[in-house]
């Protein structure tokens, strides 16, 4: 498997509405330069490069590309303030009850260590070399999809976090760039805001390390989890791309003969 098929696979199991984001930082200036991908020319939030990049835009960004301080500072491309390091600044616009609380969640935020000369964002598929995180943004049902997929090797997930707060930035990157590990985020006003994103959207952060067993556990995972309509809509998706769709068997669940009585309707 290749990131290019990988993505066709797993665009043909799941039914996706954005595309995998890669996202690549560079720690050496003359790497980042020839790395052939324009620069953006404006200011942008960081979540919304990875909403742009989910629609198919590719884009270099540098320090001065950043548009939210807050995605800046997860990606150290820009310090923390005194005020959000002690807590006191989340405290004072009343997102907890005390500093205490506030200073836990700036403690236990985990942002990049070392200041990169520029980080690109662009479609997963546009990578010939691996990127660090890949993002998907998607409905619930997908989310669990890739829970399953990565639950099919790894067993379960202990390490998820996520507070409704920097959730691209740090819940989606950062974090998972530290952990080599898997998260969910369940987003935040701020990125619903400037990236728009669908009320019913969450995000998976994977690191690439871990994308293709994610991916592979997802087709594991077809058969006892995705009932027919499900299954005949992958079977076509697959066809369509002239993917092998032999593997999946109709008529076949994990719960097969499990519940008792039936399902129960309620009359309005």
């Amino acid at each position: 498997m290749d990131i290019k098929k990988s993505v066709e696979l797993i665009e043909s199991y799941l039914d996706l509405d954005r595309k995998p984001v890669g996202v690549k930082f560079f720690f050496d200036k003359a790497e980042f330069d020839n790395f052939d991908v324009p620069q953006l020319d404006r200011k942008v939030t960081y979540c919304n490069s990875i909403q742009l990049a989910s629609k198919g835009k590719v884009m270099k960004l540098t320090k001065e590309n950043q548009a939210c301080p807050n995605g800046a500072m997860a990606i150290k491309m820009k310090d923390i303030p005194e005020p959000m390091a002690s807590g006191k600044a989340r405290f004072n616009k009343h997102i907890y009850k005390d500093v205490e609380t506030s200073k836990n969640i700036s403690d236990n935020m985990l942002f990049l260590k070392e200041e990169p000369a520029g980080m690109v964002a662009m479609p997963l598929e546009n990578f010939t070399e691996a990127p660090d995180v890949v993002i998907v943004v998607s409905n619930t049902y997908n989310v669990m999809r890739m829970i399953q997929g990565h639950g099919y090797f790894n067993g379960y997930t202990n390490n998820l976090r996520t507070v409704g707060l920097q959730a691209v930035c740090q819940d989606l990157t950062t974090y998972v760039y530290n952990t080599q590990d898997i998260n969910i985020s369940l987003l935040c006003p701020g990125t619903r805001l400037v990236a728009n994103w669908k009320p019913n959207e969450m995000g998976i952060g994977i690191p690439f390390n871990k994308w293709y067993e994610v991916v592979q556990g997802v087709i594991e995972t077809t058969n006892p989890f995705e009932r027919d309509n499900n299954k005949k809509a992958i079977i076509k998706r697959l066809n369509e791309r002239g993917l092998d769709a032999s593997g999946i068997i109709l008529g076949q669940n994990y719960d097969d003969g499990s519940y008792t009585g039936g399902k129960v309707e309620i009359n309005k």
